[in-house]
């Protein structure tokens, strides 16, 4: 059945939601090759602009704290589970057939994935990614830059493909065509577009490049603060002295 009703008044056209169109908007779990559908998902507000679209959690819903999810017509999103929360996350899918895939163990502080409206795009982050704070992913511009000559449009929406194992840092941003390879850190404040080829790369500045300094050709990196990854890192070795009240002495060797 038509989602909206075009009707003529006197030549005058006039398009009308039909309150009477099956939306078959779907929540979805799936699990061991089984699929349960949900109802409700806490820490999730999800807004239907249109029907067709499917959210889908696999093997396990994540923690989720205040986050929002605009869906237009037809979109896909696919969220993994994950160890961790997913905190503070607007994606602004309302156009039609958006997709979203996001793999497991995912992390944000706060952030916002917006398509701006524009139709067949893709978004793909890989598994064990952590965002920080104030994240952006814009696949569009949300506005037209064309040729004044020609009017060829100069800012073509793209695609967006996120690595395994990536590390975005407070106030990234994502723009149209980016493809950050697996183990890569993009640096506090950068604006991050195009593709990058390298895995295990810092990459940083406005526009973001990657950095070539010899201590930085291959990096990866962890979750862990600093003590915690020395700690495990660190071989403890407690040599005791023959002598009786003398002191032990305690060497350690970092591999």
């Amino acid at each position: 059945m038509e989602k909206r009703v075009k009707i003529n008044i006197l030549g005058l056209k006039i398009v009308l939601k039909n309150p009477f169109a099956i939306s078959n908007n779907q929540i979805f779990l799936t699990k061991n090759g089984k699929t349960k559908r949900l109802f409700f998902v806490k820490g999730l507000k999800l807004k239907y602009y249109g029907g067709n679209n499917r959210i889908e959690f696999i093997d396990k819903i994540p923690r989720m704290k205040n986050v929002k999810i605009l869906c237009g017509e037809n979109c896909k999103i696919q969220i993994g589970s994950s160890d961790y929360t997913i905190k503070n996350l607007e994606i602004n899918a309302r156009a039609e057939n958006s997709v979203l895939e996001i793999g497991k163990n995912f992390s944000v502080e706060s952030g916002c994935i917006d398509f701006h409206g524009e139709p067949n795009l893709r978004v793909k982050i890989g598994n064990d990614c952590q965002f920080g704070c104030d994240i952006r992913f814009d696949p569009a511009d949300g506005h037209t830059m064309y040729n004044a000559d020609n009017k060829e449009i100069l800012n073509t929406p793209q695609n967006i493909e996120i690595g395994n194992h990536v590390w975005l840092c407070r106030n990234v941003s994502v723009l149209k065509g980016t493809c950050i390879p697996d183990n890569c850190v993009a640096g506090m404040g950068s604006i991050v577009t195009g593709r990058f080829q390298e895995e295990g790369r810092l990459i940083a500045g406005i526009p973001a490049k990657q950095i070539d300094s010899e201590k930085y050709k291959k990096i990866n990196w962890t979750r862990m603060p600093n003590k915690s990854f020395l700690e495990c890192n660190t071989i403890h070795i407690v040599l005791h002295s023959t002598f009786l009240f003398a002191p032990k002495t305690t060497i350690n060797i970092a591999f």
